[in-house]
């Protein structure tokens, strides 16, 4: 029997891979990018206090962070007076001039503030700051 239509050839599926090795690239670069907004974000919601004075600081820094109620947070996480010194000490190592920036609340205990402020200084570090936000004019 004579048939009307040629027989079709059967194709075999086949994937394409210069669109997806693009798409691999361009999520490459984005995740490359993104990633290097992403440093030091380890920070609690401190309320620092404003200052008309307030300056940025661009360079790597140690955040020592008190809290309302007292609580001391080294890059987020929560830490002992001893364990403060101990991480200090091997934080400016290398070097004592090591910058290290101090963020306490607005309301918290100004003892409680001088008293991290002294274990600080008595640790060896020398480049402290405290943490203010620019006021709006």
């Amino acid at each position: 029997m004579k048939k009307l239509l040629p027989d079709k050839k059967k194709s075999k599926p086949q994937i394409v891979v210069t669109n997806l090795i693009d798409v691999i690239l361009l999520l490459v670069f984005f995740f490359m990018i993104t990633s290097s907004f992403a440093r030091n974000q380890e920070k609690l919601p401190v309320n620092v206090p404003k200052a008309s004075s307030a300056t940025t600081m661009e360079i790597d820094s140690m955040t020592v962070q008190i809290a309302k109620n007292g609580r001391l947070y080294v890059s987020g996480k929560p830490v002992e007076m001893t364990d403060l010194t101990t991480s200090i000490k091997t934080w400016i190592t290398n070097s004592p001039d090591r910058p290290i920036m101090v963020e306490a609340d607005k309301d918290a205990n100004y003892g409680r503030i001088v008293f991290v402020l002294d274990a600080i200084r008595n640790a060896g570090a020398v480049n402290i700051g405290l943490a203010t936000r620019p006021e709006m004019k």
